[in-house]
C-alpha cells in the first residue's frame, strides 16, 4: 500500500513539473557536432505569454530617478542637511564614487575608482566645514561666508543664506552634466529673500574648477524681504560644451549683500513633463508593459509625503539606502511616467513601518472616484479620473534583517491579512501580491502565508538579486572558467526550484489552481566587471536564458520585473549620456512576443553538470549549453525561435527542423554577440553591443540552419507561407 501511495506521489510530482515546464524537452548528448531543436508547430501551449511577463521597475536608488528618469539636474536642490549614510559619506571623501552592490542585503555601497580628476577624493571636506551641505562647493575661497538657516525656508527645512563682500564674488556652486549634445537651453526656478539691502544674484555655467571661464550667465534681481519665486533661463552657445565634460553650475554676490536661496532647481529645456525625453524614448522602444514601483525603499516609504505641489514637498532621508529622497517623483509623476512608456502601473506598498489603512488610503488615492476622501485629494491635485492601478504589492522582501520593519513568516502573514482585507475593502478589483520569499528559503515563509491567508492570495512574490563573483561559488579557488558555467546554470537551477514552489501551492487546497508567483525583482550583480552582471553581455545572456525559462512556466509566473528600467539592467544616464545595456535589449527581443505561445519542442544539445557551484543555487545538473524557446503568435502567421549559446569559448552550429509550420522562404536573424564576453555599453562607447539584424534564405520550408556565436542571444523569426499547405 505504501509503495502505491509513494508511486502515486512520485507520478503527480512529474505531472507538476510537466505543467511548469509544458512541451518542452531537453535530450543530452554531449559527442553532438550540432545542437538539433524539433519543434512541432501542431502542439501549443494551452496559455500565451501575458505582457506583465516583461515587467521592469524603478525605485529611487542612485541614478535611477533622480539622476535618471527624472529630467531636473541639481542634486539637494533646498540645501538640506547630509541625508547621507556615514558609510556613504566615508567612501565619498575617500573615493568620490559610490555604487551601490544590491548582491548584500543590507543595502552594502561599495566604491570604485575615480573616473576624472573634478572628482577627487575629499572635494567636500572643506565645503561641508564651511556648513555646504553635499554637493554644494564654495565658488572661490572666501571663508565663512555661509550659514544653514533652519526654520526660515521656501522649501522643506533649511535654506543657505550668502554673504557677499565688496568687490569680491561670493557663491557656491555644484558640478553638473550637461545633456548638451542634445539642448543648449537650459530653464530654472528658484527662491531668494533678502536678508540685507536689494542684491542681485547671479546664475552661470563654468569650466568645472575654474571660476573665471563663464559659459553661459543670467542675474535675478532679490528686493524683497519675503520668500520670492524667479525663474531664469541659460543659453549655452553651440560647440561649447565638449561631450562628458563636468561644469559648474553657479550661484554668486558681487558685492556686500546678504541673500538666503533656497530649492534651485535646472531642467533642460526639452524635458516632458519633468522627464528626461531620451529615457522616455528608449523606454517607450523598450516597450514594457509593467513599471513597478517598489524596492528597499518602500518599506520606510509614506505615499502622502510624494504629492502635492511638487515645490512644497520635503527633502526626508531614504533609510533604505542612506541618501535624500527629495519627493518630487511621487504617486502622480510615477502613473504620468507610465503613462509616457505605455506601461500599466504596479505599486509596492509600505509594510514595513507602515500600517495597513495608508496602504488602503493609497489605493484610494489611486483608484478612488472624486467623491471618495482620497480621490478628491487626488482631484485637488489636477487628476480628477482614476487612475485604476490594478496591481498592488504588499510589501518587498519583509523576509530580510536589512528591511525596515523586517517580519517573522507568521508576522508577515498576518499583517498581509489585514493589508489585504483594508486594501481591498477600498477596491475590490485589485489583484494583490504578497511579500514571499526567494527560491532558496521560501518553504517555511511561503507556506505560513498559505497557512493563515489562502483564502485572501492573489499572488506571491519571490526575488532573485543574486551576486556572481567567485566568492558566491561554493566551489573554494573556483577559477573565472567555472564561475562563468556555474553563473550561466543560474537560471536552469532557478526554473526547478520555481517547479518545487509551485507543488508547494498546489499541494494546499488553499491555494491550489487559483494562487500564482510574481517575480517581482530579478538581476545578475557582480562587482567584477568579468562576471556576468547587468551592464554587460554575459549578464544580458543569463538574462535570456531567465526569459526562456519564465515562458515556458508563464501559466504559473505570469508576472516578472526585470531590475530596473533606469541605472542597472536597462537604460544608463552617465555624464549627460544616454546609452542602454545588452539586457535591454534582451526586454525588447522578448518584450515583442507577449500574447505568443510556447510550441512543443526537443532539444538535443551537449550539457554540464554543477557541483557547488552558486550558493544559491550550487547543484545544477545537465545544464545544456543551448536554451531554446519556440514561439507562434497569436494569429498563427510568425514562429520565433529564441537560441541562448551559453558556450563561452565555442560557436555552436544548429538546425531547427519545422513540422506543422510552412516557413516562408526568407527568414530574420537578430543576434546580440561579442567576441568578448564582458563586453559592455559605456558613456564613451554607447552602442559597443546592439542587436545585429540581417536576413537569410530558407533553402527547405521545414528546417533552418545557423550558427550561434559564443555567449549570444538568437532569435530566428519566420512567416507562415500562405501558398503552402501544412505539413
Amino acid at each position: 500500500m505504501r509503495f502505491f501511495a509513494t508511486l502515486l506521489s512520485a507520478i503527480l510530482s512529474v505531472a507538476q513539473v510537466m505543467r511548469a515546464e509544458p512541451l518542452t524537452e531537453y535530450a543530452r548528448d554531449d559527442r553532438a557536432s550540432e545542437v538539433t531543436v524539433d519543434v512541432d508547430a501542431r502542439r501549443t501551449a494551452p496559455f500565451g505569454l501575458p505582457p506583465t511577463l516583461f515587467g521592469t521597475f524603478t525605485e529611487n536608488i542612485w541614478d535611477a530617478v533622480y539622476g535618471g528618469v527624472w529630467a531636473q539636474i541639481l542634486h539637494n536642490p533646498s540645501f538640506e542637511p547630509d541625508h547621507f549614510s556615514a558609510q556613504n559619506v566615508t567612501d565619498a571623501m575617500r573615493y568620490g564614487r559610490l555604487v551601490t552592490d544590491p548582491s548584500f542585503g543590507s543595502g552594502y555601497v561599495r566604491v570604485e575608482p575615480l573616473v576624472e580628476e573634478s572628482d577627487r577624493p575629499g572635494r567636500f571636506v572643506r565645503s561641508s566645514a564651511l556648513g555646504l551641505p553635499r554637493p554644494w562647493e564654495e565658488l572661490r575661497p572666501a571663508g565663512g561666508r555661509y550659514e544653514p538657516r533652519d526654520g526660515d525656508a521656501a522649501n522643506s527645512a533649511r535654506a543657505l543664506l550668502v554673504m557677499g563682500l565688496p568687490k569680491r564674488e561670493v557663491g557656491v556652486r555644484q558640478g553638473v552634466y550637461l545633456p548638451a549634445d542634445r539642448v543648449l537651453t537650459y530653464r530654472g526656478s528658484l527662491w531668494t529673500k533678502r536678508a540685507g539691502g536689494p542684491a542681485a544674484l547671479a546664475i552661470s555655467l563654468r569650466r568645472r574648477d575654474r571660476p573665471n571661464e563663464i559659459i553661459a550667465h543670467t542675474a535675478v534681481g532679490v528686493s524683497e524681504a519675503v520668500w520670492q519665486r524667479h525663474e531664469f533661463t541659460l543659453e549655452v552657445a553651440k560647440n561649447t560644451i565638449a561631450r562628458l565634460e563636468k561644469l559648474d553650475f553657479c550661484l554668486s554676490l558681487a558685492d556686500e549683500e546678504r541673500v538666503l536661496i533656497d530649492n534651485v532647481l535646472l531642467w533642460p529645456a526639452d524635458h516632458i513633463e519633468g522627464f528626461d525625453p531620451e529615457v522616455i524614448a528608449a523606454a517607450r522602444a523598450l516597450k514594457t508593459p509593467l513599471l513597478r514601483f517598489g524596492g528597499n525603499f518602500v518599506s520606510g516609504y509614506h505615499w502622502q509625503d510624494g504629492v502635492g505641489e511638487p515645490e512644497r514637498r520635503r527633502t526626508l532621508l531614504n533609510q533604505a539606502w542612506g541618501l535624500p529622497e527629495y519627493n518630487h517623483f511621487g504617486t502622480d509623476e510615477f502613473i504620468r511616467l507610465c503613462r509616457l512608456i505605455g506601461a500599466e502601473p504596479q505599486i509596492s506598498v509600505n509594510a514595513g513601518s507602515g500600517d495597513a489603512s495608508e496602504a488602503a488610503a493609497w489605493v484610494e488615492y489611486c483608484n478612488g472616484a472624486p467623491s471618495t476622501k482620497y480621490g478628491a485629494l487626488r482631484a485637488r491635485h489636477g487628476h480628477r479620473a482614476p487612475y485604476h492601478v490594478k496591481y498592488w504589492e504588499v510589501g518587498n522582501e519583509l523576509w530580510g534583517d536589512f528591511q525596515i520593519s523586517w517580519q517573522t513568516p507568521e508576522g508577515n502573514a498576518r499583517r498581509y491579512l489585514s493589508f489585504a482585507r483594508a486594501m481591498k475593502r477600498v477596491d475590490p478589483t485589485v489583484r494583490l501580491i504578497a511579500t514571499g520569499a526567494d527560491i532558496d528559503f521560501y518553504e517555511k515563509w511561503n507556506q505560513e502565508l498559505i497557512r493563515r491567508a489562502g483564502d485572501a492570495l492573489d499572488l506571491i512574490s519571490t526575488h532573485l538579486v543574486i551576486g556572481m563573483q567567485p566568492g558566491e561559488q561554493k566551489q573554494s579557488g573556483a577559477d573565472d572558467a567555472f564561475t562563468r558555467a556555474a553563473d550561466l546554470a543560474v537560471p536552469v537551477g532557478v526554473g526547478r526550484k520555481l517547479d518545487e514552489m509551485r507543488e508547494q501551492i498546489e499541494g494546499d487546497a488553499r491555494s491550489r489552481a487559483r494562487v500564482k508567483l510574481a517575480f517581482t525583482e530579478w538581476q545578475f550583480w557582480s562587482p567584477r566587471a568579468e562576471d556576468p552582471r547587468f551592464t554587460n553581455l554575459g549578464g544580458a545572456v543569463n538574462s535570456a536564458a531567465f526569459f526562456n525559462m519564465l515562458a515556458r512556466r508563464a501559466d504559473f509566473v505570469p508576472l516578472s520585473n526585470m531590475s530596473n528600467l533606469v541605472h542597472f539592467a536597462g537604460i544608463h544616464r552617465q555624464r549627460g549620456t544616454l546609452f542602454v545595456t545588452p539586457s535591454y535589449y534582451v526586454l525588447q527581443l522578448y518584450a515583442e512576443a507577449a500574447h505568443y505561445r510556447p510550441l512543443a519542442i526537443r532539444v538535443r544539445t551537449p550539457m554540464y553538470d554543477v557541483r557547488n557551484g552558486n550558493r544559491r543555487v550550487p547543484q545544477i545538473p545537465d545544464v545544456p549549453y543551448v536554451d531554446a524557446l519556440a514561439l507562434v503568435s497569436p494569429r498563427g502567421d510568425e514562429a520565433r525561435f529564441y537560441l541562448v549559446n551559453r558556450h563561452t569559448g565555442a560557436e555552436i552550429p544548429a538546425v531547427i527542423n519545422i513540422s506543422g509550420f510552412p516557413a516562408s522562404s526568407e527568414s530574420t536573424l537578430r543576434q546580440i554577440a561579442h567576441d568578448r564576453f564582458d563586453a559592455a555599453n559605456t558613456p564613451e562607447n554607447p552602442a559597443l553591443i546592439a542587436i545585429n539584424t540581417t536576413t537569410f534564405k530558407n533553402n527547405d520550408r521545414s528546417q533552418l540552419r545557423l550558427t550561434l556565436p559564443p555567449h549570444s542571444i538568437s532569435v530566428v523569426a519566420v512567416r507562415r507561407d500562405a501558398r503552402a499547405a501544412d505539413q
